[in-house]
């Protein structure tokens, strides 16, 4: 004999053939606990200063001595600084590992996922991923210039030369990407949490 019956939060199956009831969940895996949403936040949060700090610190670090023919080299030293979207990438890193260390420390103080702050830190981390993701876009298309050259309009590659000032670059914007991904999971997030909240009213 077998009895199945469905609620408002999911279904169950009941078998008692053998003698013995088994229940069984198809809800799926139980949402986070507002405990552990919170502890999320503090480490997504930290990740993306750690990444941001690191891919900024890496980026702005990255020169090479070399001899070359080419406008970008003062003094046999080529710098990332000499690049504008480079620049912008610096720049734009440093403003986001700014913004996680402050969201952070708001989130501890307030336990801002779950309170009045939630709303104005959403709207911060949407920023933050157009900002992390345009200077990504910036920095990745020098890079691959720079490393595939442009016959077309008369740019050569440097990366067979500069090893160790691409691989910088390279490294520096996968790590800033990671940011970006984390980012965009806080976004998700609070689409979701703003679509179950709809769902109860």
């Amino acid at each position: 004999m077998e009895a199945q019956t469905g609620t408002e939060t999911g279904a169950t199956h009941s078998d008692t053939g053998s003698g013995t009831t088994r229940a069984y969940n198809f809800n799926g895996p139980p949402p986070l606990k507002p405990n552990q949403g919170i502890l999320v936040n503090y480490i997504l949060r930290f990740v993306a200063f750690l990444l941001t700090f690191i891919s900024a610190v890496v980026l702005g670090a990255a020169k090479e001595t070399v001899i070359l023919s080419s406008s970008t080299i003062e003094n046999g030293v080529i710098k990332s600084t000499q690049f504008a979207a480079y620049v912008y990438f610096i720049i734009a890193d440093v403003v986001v590992l700014i913004y996680s260390l402050a969201s952070l420390m708001i989130s501890i103080a307030n336990r801002a996922v779950l309170g009045r702050f939630a709303v104005p830190l959403s709207i911060g981390d949407l920023i933050m991923v157009v900002l992390l993701y345009s200077c990504n876009g910036a920095a990745a298309a020098v890079s691959i210039v720079s490393d595939n050259g442009q016959p077309s309009t008369g740019w050569n590659s440097i990366c067979g030369v500069l090893n160790k000032f691409c691989a910088s670059i390279k490294a520096s914007i996968v790590l800033s990407m990671f940011a970006g991904v984390v980012y965009f999971l806080f976004v998700v997030f609070a689409l979701v949490g703003t679509h179950k909240q709809l769902q109860i009213r």
